[in-house]
């Protein structure tokens, strides 16, 4: 009996070293940024970067004075077009797409929401076939008069993004619009477009509601609030206690390429004896998450100082802003040619990389009304 004791007190005591270990190396790997991600490249980024292209060409012409009329005549008969051909498949997302111009007579952002449902209907070979006629007919079709006939009051709420569709989507939809204040305030402190902001966030929640979907009817449903970690990746926004910490000394660095300016240095200030804790309960309080949308404001706005700084403005590319805030600044190393990826994200309709989901909802329509588009 005496040996059966001992044999269960060594295992004891080798399985509490063996545990201790385990943590200590799961402390540092995430205090040293061991485990951040470099990401996998979208399926999709040739897709992006064309696109990106083609908002270039419209920006300048709109731009200029001698603007090339035939050429943005061409990408309104295009856009309206396709616009046509998502109203056969869905009548809310064509609606969407339709009023949004309406409201901000904006070519590029017609073109942009356009491509997010081109490509979450990539299989759909009709479909596709029907927006290459779209590009390759020379014909001047007044598709225009066309989509403005389309009676929309028909839509049957199904939208073509799936996700939308589905009980996490609401629950999370409702905790957002409860936060409207918290996030706009968060964004127009720090000069950070909020919608930037929620994109990031909604992946984020996405990815929780999503690998966590018995805590989500149990919990989260119920009371439509969002998922608040306490883990490795802390607080609604899923930010890193390393990069929370990043964040904070960059704002005071004169000379990190994140760096804000004077004006800047003291958002993110820590004023107790013991900061890690302050800083915990910042990005993990339940009842208010300010403090997390002001953290990720911030770390958004460093990496599009970063890129600006360097000759690469993002501002209006939501999945690469997405794909940085998921990989990091380790990650964030400016080019001409950025990467849409990161982490995969297992949803009930498929996979999709953190910068391909902040593209979808960004683009989607989604909250336009409370969190609108910043036109370029």
């Amino acid at each position: 009996m005496k040996y059966k004791f001992k044999k269960i007190i060594k295992f004891l005591a080798v399985f509490a070293v063996c545990y201790l270990i385990f943590l200590s190396c799961g402390f540092f790997a995430v205090r040293y940024g061991i485990t951040n991600t470099s990401g996998a490249v979208d399926a999709n980024n040739d897709k992006f970067q064309k696109n990106a292209d083609i908002i270039k060409s419209i920006a300048r012409v709109e731009a200029a004075s001698d603007s090339n009329i035939g050429f943005i005549e061409k990408i309104k008969n295009e856009n309206f077009c396709k616009i046509n051909a998502i109203g056969e498949i869905s009548k809310l997302n064509a609606e969407r797409i339709f009023t949004t111009y309406q409201k901000t007579q904006s070519d590029s952002l017609s073109s942009k929401m356009i491509l997010a449902v081109v490509l979450r209907l990539k299989d759909n070979v009709a479909f596709q076939d029907k927006i290459l006629n779209c590009e390759n007919s020379s014909l001047r079709v007044a598709y225009a008069s066309e989509v403005a006939k389309m009676d929309f009051s028909q839509n049957d709420g199904q939208n073509i993004f799936t996700w939308a569709n589905e009980a996490e989507w609401n629950a999370i939809k409702n905790g957002v619009l409860k936060d409207k204040e918290a996030i706009n305030r968060a964004g127009n402190l720090v000069g950070i477009e909020p919608r930037i902001i929620v994109a990031s966030l909604i992946v984020e929640q996405l990815r929780l509601f999503h690998s966590q979907r018995e805590l989500f009817k149990k919990f989260f449903e119920p009371l439509k609030i969002l998922g608040n970690s306490t883990k490795i990746s802390l607080g609604v926004m899923g930010i890193k206690e390393a990069t929370a910490i990043d964040t904070e000394r960059h704002l005071k660095d004169p000379d990190s390429p994140y760096y804000l300016g004077a004006q800047s240095e003291h958002l993110l200030d820590l004023n107790s004896s013991d900061q890690v804790q302050e800083r915990f309960a910042h990005l993990t309080d339940d009842k208010n998450h300010y403090y997390s949308y002001l953290y990720g404001a911030v770390y958004l706005k460093e990496i599009l100082s970063q890129w600006k700084s360097a000759g690469y403005d993002i501002k209006y590319r939501p999945e690469i802003i997405g794909t940085l805030f998921n990989v990091g600044f380790p990650q964030s190393k400016p080019n001409s040619a950025p990467k849409v990826g990161g982490s995969k994200i297992s949803i009930s309709d498929g996979e999709y990389s953190f910068g391909s989901l902040a593209y979808e909802f960004y683009y989607s329509g989604e909250l336009a009304e409370d969190f609108p588009y910043l036109i370029n």
